[in-house]
């Protein structure tokens, strides 16, 4: 399997992307409870405009099995939606999707991601990659979501 940059100007791979946001996002929001997840309300166009900066995981047949989004805010990346098809459920594609782009992208800088508190499976993989809780907040009644940081600076002292 091969991880590489998608160019969501393509309308081809922002098709692509769309579909497997709203499969592995309907798969979340029946896992929490929550219908109307913001993934799912995305238009095509909506992650044409997003500016995150996506890297897919294909297939040795060329199939999307998992895409990751990240950006950068000041001195950190912020993961900002990581995403398997269920098809390729259990089978190590958001690992291995999170350490890459964790290790090409700005190994030793500081990175921070939220998940829904009852998606345990994604809480498990950012622990797994170093990531610890800090947080937690309510953006909408009924949602809680885990702010979590990259080890290096969950683990940092305090400085005065």
């Amino acid at each position: 399997m091969k991880i590489e940059r998608l160019d969501l100007r393509d309308r081809d791979t922002a098709e692509e992307l769309w579909s497997l946001q709203h499969a592995a996002f309907r798969v979340e929001a029946s896992l929490i409870g929550v219908a109307d997840l913001p993934p799912l309300r995305e238009t095509i166009g909506d992650l044409q405009a997003c500016g995150e900066t996506f890297w897919g995981l294909r297939t040795p047949e060329g199939e999307l099995a998992g895409a990751l989004a990240a950006e950068r805010e000041g001195e950190k990346t912020i993961i900002c939606r990581m995403m398997v098809h269920p098809a390729f459920f259990r089978q190590g594609i958001g690992h291995r999707l999170l350490s890459c782009v964790m290790a090409e992208h700005s190994p030793n800088g500081l990175w921070e991601v939220t998940a829904e508190i009852r998606n345990r499976p994604a809480i498990a993989l950012y622990e797994k990659n170093g990531f610890r809780p800090v947080e937690t907040f309510s953006p909408v009644p009924g949602i809680t979501m885990v702010r979590m940081r990259s080890q290096a600076e969950a683990s940092s002292p305090a400085r005065d």
